[in-house]
């Protein structure tokens, strides 16, 4: 655990500068906009605007889940990685944290600066419950958590498996990526039957959509994402063996 523990570190503290400039620009600009706004300019044109940061995230964090990797290889430290006392899927899963964290901050920083600076957002906290934003809030942000977890897992397993063949990296490295979402959901149908036992789920609820008093009812089947969510954790454990065993370090 220990190993582990400093391998984490050492991602971490290689996000701070990154990590704080794109986050300290993302909140300036929130901020930016609100005197914009008051200064004359429309309100759907800075509307579009200041949800550019959200919209920004995705791409941000992409970037970040194949850089994490390159890195290693870029500056020769992948040597160092593969001699340390810890197996493959702890040297993914540390990179997974990390960019799990980036997410978190990042969305809580631009989330925090649009609830104080962001005028359409205070008439949102005016209309609903606070607890009930919160509620909703943080499940929405569990949502994106699973689904930035699925993606990173699919980036790293398609940069391992580029380094493994060593030539045309870039075209292997994008075919596995679409091919391991392909094969996600044609397995993870295959798969689905055994998990329908598993009641729906009431959306309506879990969101507590009776406190705006709106009678919504809505269900979301759990068993195709559970069985998802199975091949993808094939795909993290698959890396991380590939990466252990398999990759040759100056390909």
């Amino acid at each position: 655990m220990l190993p582990f523990l400093r391998l984490l570190r050492k991602d971490l503290e290689s996000i701070r500068w990154p990590l704080g400039i794109i986050s300290g620009l993302s909140a300036g600009l929130i901020v930016f906009l609100r005197f914009k706004l008051a200064g004359g300019w429309h309100e759907d044109l800075v509307g579009i605007l200041m949800a550019a940061p959200l919209m920004f995230l995705p791409f941000w964090l992409f970037w970040q889940s194949f850089q994490s990797l390159r890195t290693e290889w870029r500056e020769d430290t992948v040597y160092t990685l593969l001699c340390l006392p810890v197996p493959g899927w702890q040297l993914t899963l540390s990179k997974l944290c990390t960019i799990a964290a980036e997410y978190t901050v990042y969305l809580g920083v631009v989330a925090a600066a649009n609830a104080l600076f962001n005028p359409f957002a205070g008439e949102i906290l005016a209309s609903f419950p606070a607890s009930w934003l919160l509620r909703n809030g943080f499940l929405f942000y569990l949502i994106g958590l699973s689904q930035v977890v699925s993606s990173v897992i699919f980036i790293q397993l398609a940069f391992v498996v580029s380094k493994m063949v060593g030539r045309l990296q870039g075209l292997v490295s994008l075919w596995t990526f679409f091919l391991a979402f392909w094969v996600t959901g044609r397995m993870g149908g295959l798969l689905e039957p055994l998990f329908r036992w598993i009641p729906a789920v009431p959306l309506h609820r879990l969101f507590r959509l009776d406190l705006i008093g709106r009678p919504i009812v809505s269900y979301w089947d759990a068993a195709p994402k559970i069985s998802q969510g199975l091949i993808i954790f094939g795909f993290f454990w698959l890396t991380g063996y590939c990466l252990e065993n398999y990759v040759e370090v100056n390909g």
